[in-house]
């Protein structure tokens, strides 16, 4: 079985369970989740689960089985094994799972993972980092929700831990506009464009270009757009080649397509 993020969504809705952060997490937190594949009858299930490009980037419990990540050519990249840092990604991903998959999961706003657990972008971008390397409590959190007997537990023990991270100091200024730069209003004023988007917080083009290397290793400009390119999905869901497209920041659906032929391999 195959399915694709934003046109099989009754495939998420159905496999996975998704939690909501507490209001003091949110501005980090986009959502808690977890996929159980322990029982009996999904001894022979396996199915593929392909994600667009996207600036988020997660913390995966890995509490069973391994799960296979493969790039947009259908080239294996990694085997999960064990908890990982998964990072943001310019273009498609599969993610393979099959009988006694046990995984749980935080999906964080971009920026948020790299600012939380101090891992620079260069560690993350494209890529899974062991969580064991960087976080030296996790064994304990997994025993923890492997022991768990409901989903508000869960979420307990996941905002307990986030709670307890400190994030660097010296990082708040940059992390500071890398973050209204990605979740304020500004984003759409400027119609993803870099320069105007740096206007609009006072800072020069190249000034806002060294906060995001300094955060996430990739450039604002390849950031905006696939932020655009995301919000533009959204919408063509909906509405499809009538959606607003200048509102949306491009010239017209034409430009959306190649933004889609980019993007999705």
């Amino acid at each position: 079985m195959q399915a694709i993020e934003l046109i099989d969504q009754q495939h998420f809705s159905r496999e996975y369970q998704f939690m909501a952060p507490s209001p003091d997490l949110a501005e980090h937190v986009l959502f808690y989740w977890l996929l159980d594949l322990r029982s009996p009858q999904r001894q022979d299930c396996t199915f593929e689960e392909i994600l667009l490009a996207n600036m988020y980037s997660s913390l995966v419990l890995n509490l069973g089985a391994p799960f296979a990540i493969h790039d947009q050519t259908d080239t294996w990249v990694h085997t999960c094994h064990t908890s990982e840092l998964i990072g943001y990604h310019a273009a498609p991903v599969t993610y393979r799972h099959g009988f006694n998959n046990f995984l749980v999961g935080i999906k964080f706003k971009p920026a948020s993972l790299n600012y939380l657990f101090q891992i620079k972008g260069a560690d993350i971008n494209r890529q899974t980092l062991n969580a064991r390397d960087v976080l030296p409590r996790i064994d304990r959190l997994e025993s923890a929700i492997y022991e768990s007997r409901n989903l508000e537990a869960i979420k307990t023990l996941l905002e307990t831990f986030l709670r307890e991270q400190a994030p660097l100091p010296g990082a708040a200024r940059h992390f500071r506009y890398v973050r209204q730069s990605l979740n304020s209003p500004a984003l759409l004023e400027s119609g993803y464009q870099l320069k105007k988007l740096a206007g609009l917080l006072y800072l020069s083009p190249r000034t806002l270009e060294r906060y995001f290397a300094d955060s996430l290793d990739i450039s604002p400009k390849k950031c905006l757009s696939i932020l655009r390119f995301r919000q533009a999905l959204e919408h063509y869901a909906r509405f499809g080649h009538k959606a607003d497209w200048e509102e949306l920041g491009y010239y017209d659906f034409s430009h959306f397509r190649k933004e889609w032929r980019r993007f999705t391999g």
